[in-house]
């Protein structure tokens, strides 16, 4: 009995040190319409925001991205408009990559102009981006529960292996992709050479948005229950941010790491970023 209170107290000092090193920095304007993804372009020192600004799905041509001051200030609301449901989003070379329902859409950062658009007629949701550090593109397909790979300029299915249950957040490492799957509640961790995988954690409801928290792991989000999870380089996750009781969904996250800020998209008017200090 001693040793079981020795190690809930344990448990609740080194929770309660945690929670002391998390600070709220700001919340932007009430302006965003639905913001679901943010991104940050470590050159330009700015993050990127999608908006879906209407219904889930609807192609409406009402989607956009804004561009946001790491201080919360909105640089530009509109700085890319006429998509449709722009989800995650993936930056390589100055141009930025846009999941829009059944197509990925290429933007120019220099001039904000489309200069691409990849379609896929077979996607049902396409949700998130990742990219490698040799420009191989992989987006995810929620709903038809397939990654594509966009490399030479084409797109194709990369992955439908059995394991994959309503894909969502995407994360590149140098040997591997790895995913998050909303439907089962399991990340998995995919070679990209060999395709072999292994699951990497499980039990988080509602997988949203997956971030590296460098030598510490990653940073996860359960959305709809607005929690923030890390997950240790051995799988072992951790409750460290829980908005839910202030009905704050935490969409797909973004963590600057130099700053030691994440970036939470809220999907409904606001961006929150937090401080996380080791």
């Amino acid at each position: 009995m001693k040793k079981i209170v020795l190690i809930l107290f344990a448990t609740l000092i080194s929770a309660i040190t945690f929670s002391q090193n998390i600070t709220k920095e700001w919340v932007s304007d009430s302006l965003f319409l639905k913001p679901e993804s943010a991104l940050y372009d470590f050159s330009k020192k700015i993050l990127y925001i999608s908006n879906i600004n209407g219904e889930y799905l609807a192609k409406d041509g009402n989607g956009f991205i804004s561009k946001l001051k790491t201080n919360g200030e909105i640089e530009v609301l509109k700085w890319v408009d006429g998509l449709d449901n722009p989800q995650g989003m993936g930056l390589y070379k100055k141009k930025l990559y846009v999941a829009d329902i059944d197509r990925v859409v290429q933007i120019n950062t220099e001039t904000a102009k489309i200069e691409k658009v990849y379609h896929v007629d077979n996607a049902k949701f396409l949700n998130d981006i990742t990219i490698d550090a040799n420009g191989d593109i992989y987006v995810s397909d929620c709903f038809g529960n397939k990654i594509y790979k966009i490399a030479n300029g084409k797109i194709n299915v990369w992955a439908e292996s059995g394991f994959l249950s309503k894909p969502n957040g995407l994360l590149c490492t140098k040997e591997e992709l790895l995913v998050l799957n909303m439907e089962s509640k399991t990340a998995f961790a995919i070679n990209k050479l060999t395709k072999k995988s292994h699951q990497i954690f499980s039990g988080i409801d509602n997988l949203d948005g997956i971030v590296s928290y460098g030598k510490n792991g990653y940073i996860v989000s359960g959305a709809w229950q607005g929690q923030l999870f890390t997950i240790d380089l051995n799988g072992n996750k951790n409750l460290l941010i829980d908005l839910g009781k202030e009905n704050i969904i935490t969409a797909d996250i973004e963590y600057i790491e130099n700053d030691h800020l994440l970036i939470i998209p809220t999907l409904n008017k606001t961006v929150i970023a937090y401080r996380l200090l080791d």
